[in-house]
């Protein structure tokens, strides 16, 4: 598998963000809300890209001439408007863009993206028939000399890993494409418009976890941040699973949303024992 060297986290020095900016003891304006609107003008300008790290605390009271508690205020505040975010262990950096998709737009992260007016770029790492593993075959109902192809994609936007995504297909559906089709199109495409599949549902699993040394590696994480791993089984019209895959998203830039409706209320009853 290929994977990039993690970027650097080297610290801004924040007098040479804005160097007009100076706190105003006197205005009425809480010191506080000063810094942290220094530090969200400095982001919404671009002097702190994303991933950047903040100084330490110890760096903005000798840069502002402030207590510990102003800080930790300012960076409270920010914390709360998800401006920045803090690692254990490695400091305090600008949030990336948090992307957010419907639990039930999950048919294609891809597709997804441009919707969004984002253009991602795909590098393909893994595309070879294998055996699969006993998770595998067991969700796509093989029989044990069957075998599927297992492709990994990495998704960027700009120079950011998004999400790693690792697909499993019953190698008699796989040769109906390419390796240069795959690197261009999503599977629910490859499955409906090469292979001829009707896909009728999506089951999806979720849960946290966190980033192995090679999964960290992938996604240009430390290792041991946190992940959020989606394990997705699509089926056809027959209700024949036709895909197992497993997508891995940074736990910092990636959310679900759903819309739930309540049952019937009038069921429910507390009991007394």
């Amino acid at each position: 598998m290929i994977g990039r060297r993690l970027t650097s986290h080297r610290p801004i020095d924040m007098l040479t963000l804005n160097s007009s900016f100076k706190l105003q003891k006197e205005s009425a304006l809480p010191l506080y809300l000063q810094i942290a609107g220094a530090v969200e003008k400095a982001v919404q300008e671009g002097a702190l890209a994303e991933g950047a790290r903040i100084p330490s605390e110890q760096e903005l009271i000798r840069a502002y001439g402030v207590s510990r508690v102003t800080v930790r205020l300012a960076m409270k505040n920010l914390f709360e408007k998800k401006l920045i975010l803090r690692k254990q262990g490695l400091g305090t950096f600008v949030r990336k863009p948090t992307i957010s998709q419907p639990m039930d737009d999950l048919f294609g992260y891809y597709p997804a993206l441009l919707r969004k007016g984002l253009n991602p770029r795909i590098q393909i790492l893994e595309y070879r028939t294998v055996s699969p593993d006993p998770e595998v075959r067991e969700n796509l109902h093989l029989s044990p000399d069957e075998k599927v192809l297992r492709f990994i994609r990495q998704y960027f936007l700009e120079m950011d890993v998004r999400v790693v995504i690792e697909m499993n297909i019953p190698e008699v559906l796989a040769r109906h494409w390419t390796e240069r089709d795959a690197s261009v199109e999503n599977s629910f495409h490859l499955l409906q418009e090469r292979a001829g599949v009707q896909i009728l549902s999506s089951a999806v699993k979720i849960k946290a976890s966190v980033a192995s040394p090679e999964l960290g590696r992938l996604l240009n994480l430390p290792p041991g941040s946190p992940v959020l791993e989606l394990r997705r089984l699509t089926y056809s019209l027959e209700q024949k699973p036709m895909e197992y895959a497993i997508l891995y998203f940074p736990g910092d830039s990636y959310e679900l949303t759903a819309r739930l409706q309540a049952g019937d209320w009038k069921e429910i009853r507390l009991e007394n024992k």
